[in-house]
């Protein structure tokens, strides 16, 4: 009697085992391709966001300089091809970088991009360049500025063909107006403010993910042209909440005046 049981014993156990056994085996192979596609997609597509970041800071850091002059003096309605170029340089700067989150999202919707160490960093810097109160516009108008500038599935427009369809294509115009208006707001202190945050984490996102600067270039921050509120805001929220990893924020925000 008592091998009859332990036979009828055998037989239960050895498929649940197996069926145990063949889960656990599916478990990890699924994390793994995960962890293999993120690998992948950070192989090819972390380049040439860096690239775009790259452009993008060095406009802001450009326009910085010259307190936003450029659009301090924009015309409304625009009349002439320069300053119709003078607007779109800085217009597709964003779109073009947002395109590139926009490829990147794309590719990683069946990848878990955490699993990547690199592709980890980048998703806490997306959190906080989309938090509601970094972000420029809104979520839905970003997506879809830089969904307009994406040809081809992962390549962005030329420059030159942007500034044709903003100067040919109303419905263009139209996708872009709320980053237009932004702009063009940049007469008021509040806004630059706004912006020079905004190219604040940007520039993090450039030294952590390219510290030695090989797909970069290596530029000096802007500190003194934040206010101690905008300097606050970066330490408490952006770098507290979402970036506690990166380094010397101090190079970002410098030294902010004590209270007395």
């Amino acid at each position: 009697m008592l091998w009859i049981l332990t036979y009828l014993s055998g037989v239960l156990t050895v498929p649940l085992a197996q069926r145990l056994l063949g889960s656990i085996v599916s478990e990890l192979r699924r994390k793994w391709e995960a962890s293999i596609a993120a690998r992948r997609i950070i192989d090819t597509q972390l380049d040439p966001l860096l690239k775009a970041a790259d452009e993008l800071q060095g406009k802001l850091r450009s326009l910085a300089e010259e307190d936003f002059g450029e659009f301090r003096a924009l015309p409304s309605p625009i009349t002439h091809r320069s300053d119709s170029v003078n607007l779109c340089s800085t217009i597709y700067l964003f779109a073009q970088f947002w395109g590139r989150l926009e490829i990147l999202r794309r590719q990683s919707f069946h990848a878990d991009l955490a699993r990547n160490k690199s592709g980890k960093i980048l998703l806490c810097f997306l959190r906080s360049l989309e938090s509601r109160r970094v972000r420029l516009v809104d979520r839905a108008w970003q997506r879809a500025i830089g969904e307009s500038v994406i040809c081809d599935g992962t390549d962005i427009m030329q420059f030159k063909l942007f500034v044709e369809q903003y100067e040919a294509s109303p419905q263009l115009r139209t996708w872009i107006d709320p980053l237009e208006q932004l702009l063009r707001d940049c007469r008021f202190r509040r806004t630059r403010q706004h912006v020079l945050q905004y190219g604040v984490i940007v520039h993090a996102l450039i030294d952590t993910l390219d510290p030695k600067h090989l797909t970069t270039r290596e530029r000096p921050a802007y500190p003194n042209k934040l206010s101690e509120r905008a300097k606050r805001d970066l330490v408490g929220r952006a770098f507290g909440v979402y970036l506690p990893d990166v380094k010397n924020k101090e190079k970002y925000v410098g030294t902010r005046k004590r209270k007395t």
